[in-house]
């Protein structure tokens, strides 16, 4: 669940738990108790619904599209070609539903729309339900636990390739079977089945069967891989019940395989939004603490600065600061005591003021030293009181630094040392 691994806040890489595989088990468990009742029922005829046809393409085709652009973000994070391909196999169900959908016979037009014939819609399911499988295995065969293979080139770039090559392939495989429609073998006959259409469901089913077992394989799983084996299974019992174990449209083999495959449908996009509201929840909480942190830390450093406000006000000797170019930023009131000028005097003015004529370029030298960052201790010299007599002090320098670590000032404390050059 990119930091230095923030990688693995996606589904796509998180690695999967226990509590996923137990969630997983549960609902495949209860979809193939489901499917075990249907089956001895699936031949059973029941009332021609085309509008149920239409509501339920059009569930799958959002269902799928949406699914698609959430994997095609976690894509534009993780650059890996393994979730590009999956994202277009949702594409490509999306849009191979949406075509299915509109050659219909009885929904839209009596045989359908795009000029369709009897064994149009056949053909488009066969191709739509072996598209995304041999999408799925393409993704098993290249996904690792970081995500597989990058792609180097842009994400953008990417991501609009993609979505031509699917709108391209439905584009081509519509006019195989629309226009071409006389040249393909027949699969359906007087509303049955024919033999090659045994022969072709079967492939399709065996290709489900190879992703599910590659994916399933290829370890260790993250909880997208574990979702996506739920989605394999729902569509195996989807392609068994609608082609395989019924006998004509309309029975209910027909249609309680076309709920397993919005069920199937319905998975990962339930799984992908419950991740996308778990990272707005953690992102909420990080949000929280930060805020909370930067509060206390500006708390500390008021706390601090009134401490040492206090400590340089209480002083003995003289403090102050300068800005490298020598302009006086702080001055004490032990400096006000020592020179005889008011920290109004003093702040924002050079401190040529206090230093004698003769002593000038021993300040500028002082200086020097500590912007190249060296410590001064205890330098004896002389200083001017603002009635112009002369100040013995003690000097002493440190370098202010930036937070980058750049010397960006000095801080000069001055000891009085008129008393004790008295008294020798």
């Amino acid at each position: 669940m990119q930091t230095g691994d923030d990688r693995s806040i996606l589904i796509s890489t998180m690695p999967a738990e226990g509590r996923d595989r137990r969630a997983a088990l549960a609902v495949v468990g209860i979809s193939l108790v489901l499917f075990a009742c249907a089956v001895p029922f699936a031949a059973v005829p029941l009332a021609p619904m085309p509008a149920f046809v239409a509501s339920y393409q059009s569930a799958l085709a959002i269902n799928d599209i949406v699914t698609a652009i959430l994997l095609f973000s976690q894509f534009a994070v993780l650059r890996s070609r393994a979730l590009l391909l999956l994202a277009s196999g949702y594409l490509f169900t999306a849009a191979a539903a949406v075509i299915h959908a509109l050659t219909f016979p009885g929904l839209f037009a009596p045989t359908g729309l795009l000029g369709a014939g009897p064994q149009t819609t056949v053909w488009l399911y066969m191709i739509w339900h072996g598209g995304f499988p041999l999408l799925a295995l393409g993704y098993a065969l290249l996904r690792d636990t970081d995500g597989g293979a990058r792609i180097r080139t842009s994400t953008g770039r990417a991501i609009l390739g993609s979505i031509i090559a699917v709108a391209v392939a439905i584009s081509v495989l519509t006019w195989i079977v629309t226009a071409r429609h006389d040249a393909l073998p027949t699969l359906l006959s007087g509303g049955r089945y024919t033999p090659v259409m045994i022969g072709v469901v079967s492939s399709v089913w065996l290709l489900s069967l190879a992703a599910l077992l590659t994916l399933w394989l290829r370890r260790p799983h993250s909880v997208l891989d574990v979702w996506l084996m739920v989605v394999l299974c729902a569509w195996l019992f989807d392609i068994a019940l609608s082609a395989i174990v019924n006998e004509t449209r309309f029975d209910l083999g027909f249609y309680a395989g076309r709920i397993y495959g919005l069920c199937a449908a319905t998975v990962v996009l339930a799984v992908l939004l419950i991740d996308n509201v778990s990272l707005q929840a953690q992102m909420a909480r990080l949000l929280g603490t930060l805020r909370r942190e930067a509060a206390s830390e500006r708390d500390r450093h008021t706390e601090r600065e009134r401490l040492f406000s206090v400590v340089v006000e209480s002083s003995n000797d003289a403090i102050i600061t300068r800005t490298l170019d020598d302009t006086i930023v702080t001055w004490n009131p032990a400096a006000e005591r020592l020179f005889g000028y008011s920290a109004t005097e003093a702040i924002g003015n050079r401190v040529d003021f206090i230093v004698p004529p003769d002593r000038h370029a021993e300040a500028q030298e002082i200086l020097g030293r500590i912007a190249s960052g060296e410590a001064i201790e205890h330098r004896e010299t002389l200083r001017l009181h603002k009635d112009g007599h002369e100040v013995h002090v003690a000097l002493s320098g440190f370098p202010i630094r930036s937070l980058a670590g750049e010397v960006v000032g000095a801080s000069m404390i001055a000891r009085d040392l008129s008393e004790s050059k008295r008294a020798q």
